[in-house]
């Protein structure tokens, strides 16, 4: 052996040693177990709060290991972590306390519900997605990038082609990490923790709940806004009966709706809070300016609309007088209408206004939260790898919260928000219902054993870890007429049986009268993606639950079947819900632009004669052909015209990711195959044809992708995402209900 070789070997040992973890082992014996995951230097400065965190947890029913890392990067410590549950069957969970190495996942944004951004453009820490799915997936495989130079907390991975496309997690996960610098993190971990440790000592059963809709959220529909408060009344029957509270709030319902949310977040017994709205990593946006009612609050509304626009040319460096000349000329303003834009006490009072809408970072520290869980629908809530971020303000302030559930960086509205929640008031874990989440971005920050108490319930949290129940266990829940408990059974039937559970599922969806028993059945057979689930969507089409119609107008478009064109084109015009409305009409131009201007017309024209379906059959007949304009105008082109430029091609292909155009598909197949084409291109093309999971022409992707992995000559970046891209197809969308 050489020297060199001899020092690289002791360099090797020592820093494998150094790695190692210190593991406290559990104090006592429980059914199942849970790992408490902490840096040396918080476990050093918050021992006497970890220890008594630990207790609590113990005392609620999980044998707590304690995990002291030394410096590890984030291969070192999955490794732990998997090595900890092959050695320990029984874990259920951990929770990454304090400054543990945080993942940045790239090249897997078919895992995230809506986050697309341009990884070629944007720096690496915009274009990642923070995501603790890299510990708490061991079969997601993954490449190591680099660490982040200026957050050394940050490890940068590319999601590889061989692992596998869909989330399934072992375990759940959870993040506590205050939201402060310096000894101030010590001191607010170490309250925290014998805050939660205390409060375990509770007992709290779920019967209080606050619900909020924002501006701009769902299309605002009141139709998608009353179906969500009669599904959570079946997962909460307790919260609507006598000794129950239910809180649903819209922004719409007041000027000042930040003031109500604050003093019903205030509220002592609210145990539950579930926000729907636009979202920032500050900021919560709460609300839109109000709806004026007369001529004074209307001109006043124009004048504040019109001094936002020339501060916001100021700050784009453009000429604030030819942003004046424009808004006069184009809707007749007066120039007195402009007075005071640049004013001191003008712009103070206007950022008063505007601020006043939305509830800050600062506006957290003016009130006690009242609820131990608040689920944050919005963007950027969750972004724990950032210095303060709001969900966090919360769960490490003053209040009672105990855990919020948010999300890293942007989510899709379109999704099902509280699924499988009614589980909490069945003794079931925050945890044990989180993992079900599949999504890249969305994280338990705060405490992830937390569980409402129910003494009338069995403890199903302990039933659900075991996992070892058959399929006649979950066959006899079926019959069970609680209806939490009967759509988990549905879920456990699919996962144990597959293709064989298909016609049981169908029976469910057909006859059972529960918004959410058909939901569960209908979300498993789309997962299938048979015949049989394309032809039922005929019938959940006109499905009472909004949420289901939703959902079936989105997979009608994206099968693609000509035969659902009519279909379509009759929920565009009638039904009752503007998100099922929009979303229809963003369906139906993925099967065949052109012929979905024909669809619609066809059902317009046999309305009665009124001016307004004059107006919307003129309305749609322009909308439609934009599509068609923009299809074949702008992005065929980039797929079958070299003479455009490949910054633009690249652009106008990674469209289709969005809008998966079923006219769109074989420019995007020849492109791919085509071997004279820059090998970035194909890459890109071939990304975009993952996201056709749905398509009813999806074998020919399968080919293609089959055709360039078979070429050992190709460019290795095109080969890796065919088979990529390949595994996507296969297994489907990471979650159904968003394809």
């Amino acid at each position: 052996m050489t020297l060199k070789r001899a020092i690289l070997l002791i360099v090797t040992a020592s820093a494998l040693l150094q790695a190692r973890p210190e593991i406290i082992e559990p104090v006592q014996n429980r059914a199942s177990s849970f790992a408490i995951i902490i840096d040396r230097a918080s476990y050093s400065e918050t021992e006497t709060a970890v220890l008594a965190y630990r207790d609590a947890v113990e005392a609620d029913g999980l044998s707590s290991y304690i995990v002291i890392e030394e410096s590890a990067t984030p291969d070192e410590l999955r490794r732990t972590i998997i090595d900890l549950k092959s050695r320990d069957p029984r874990l259920e969970g951990v929770v990454f306390v304090g400054d543990i190495p945080i993942p940045m996942i790239r090249d897997a944004q078919h895992l995230a519900s809506a986050f697309k951004m341009d990884q070629e453009r944007f720096a690496f820490q915009r274009s990642s997605i923070p995501s603790d799915r890299f510990y708490d997936d061991f079969d997601l495989q993954f490449n190591f990038l680099e660490q982040d130079t200026g957050n050394t907390l940050l490890y940068y991975y590319s999601l590889s082609a061989e692992s596998p496309q869909k989330i399934e997690r072992e375990i759940y996960s959870a993040r506590i990490r205050p939201p402060f610098d310096g000894e101030e993190k010590y001191i607010q971990l170490a309250k925290y923790l014998r805050r939660v440790a205390a409060q375990k000592q509770e007992r709290n059963r779920l019967d209080n709940l606050m619900r909020y809709s924002g501006h701009g959220y769902n299309s605002e529909a009141l139709s998608a806004w009353e179906g969500e408060a009669l599904a959570l009344r079946e997962q909460f029957p307790q919260i609507f009966e006598p000794g129950g509270t239910f809180t649903s709030l819209e922004h719409s319902m007041s000027d000042d709706i930040k003031t109500i949310i604050i003093n019903t977040l205030q509220q002592p017994d609210l145990d539950l809070a579930i926000f729907h709205a636009h979202g920032g990593v500050e900021a919560q946006y709460l609300a839109g300016y109000p709806a004026a009612t007369n001529i004074s609050q209307n001109v006043a509304a124009v004048k504040l609309f019109l001094r936002s626009k020339l501060r916001q040319a100021q700050r784009r460096k453009r000429s604030v007088a030819e942003a004046k000349t424009y808004y006069m000329e184009n809707y007749g303003v007066p120039e007195a209408w402009f007075e005071g834009t640049f004013d001191d006490s003008v712009i103070v009072a206007d950022s008063i206004y505007s601020a006043n809408l939305d509830l800050d970072i600062s506006d957290v520290a003016l009130f006690k939260p009242g609820a131990e869980l608040i689920i944050f629908d919005e963007c950027f809530n969750g972004s724990f790898h950032r210095d303060r971020y709001i969900a966090g303000e919360y769960v490490f302030g003053s209040g009672n919260v105990v855990a919020g559930v948010a999300n890293s960086v942007n989510v899709k509205q379109d999704l099902w928000a509280d699924e499988g929640l009614g589980l909490l008031d069945y003794n079931v874990r925050l945890g044990q219902w989180h993992r079900e989440r599949n999504y890249l971005e969305n994280h338990i920050i705060g405490d992830p054993t937390f569980r409402f108490t129910n003494p009338d319930r069995k403890d199903w949290g302990r039933i659900i870890a075991r996992q070892d129940h058959k399929i006649r266990f979950w066959e006899k829940l079926l019959r069970s007429d609680k209806i939490p408990l009967k759509s988990l059974a549905v879920r456990k039937l699919y996962q144990l049986k597959k293709t064989d559970v298909e016609p049981q599922l169908l029976t469910i969806y057909e006859n059972d009268p529960s918004y959410i028993i058909r939901l569960s059945a209908l979300k498993c057979l789309a997962d299938l993606r048979s015949k049989s689930f394309e032809e039922i969507l005929f019938k959940s089409v006109n499905d009472p639950y909004e949420l289901v119609r939703r959902f079936t107008v989105n997979w009608m478009g994206v099968v693609g079947r000509e035969d659902y064109l009519p279909v379509l084109a009759r929920k565009i015009v009638t039904d009752p819900s503007v998100r099922v409305t929009t979303t229809a009409k963003s369906a139906i131009v993925k099967i065949n632009t052109r012929k979905a201007k024909t669809a619609a017309v066809e059902v317009v024209k046999v309305l009665p004669n009124l001016p307004g379906n004059a107006e919307m059959s003129r309305r749609l007949e322009r909308s439609f052909q934009r599509s068609v304009s923009w299809l074949y105008d702008e992005l065929i082109p980039a797929l079958a015209e070299d003479t455009l430029s490949l910054k633009k091609r690249i652009r106008e292909v990674r469209t289709f990711r969005n809008y998966q155009f079923q006219e769109g598909l074989p420019y995007l197949l020849n492109c791919a195959r085509n071997v004279d084409e820059e090998a970035v291109l194909r890459k890109v093309c071939l990304e975009a044809l993952g996201w056709y999971t749905f398509s009813n022409n999806r074998d020919s992707i399968i080919e293609t992708c089959e055709e360039i992995a078979r070429q050992q000559n190709g460019p290795e970046i095109v080969r890796q995402e065919a088979l990529k891209t390949k595994a996507r197809i296969l297994c489907g969308s990471n979650d159904p209900v968003n394809p």
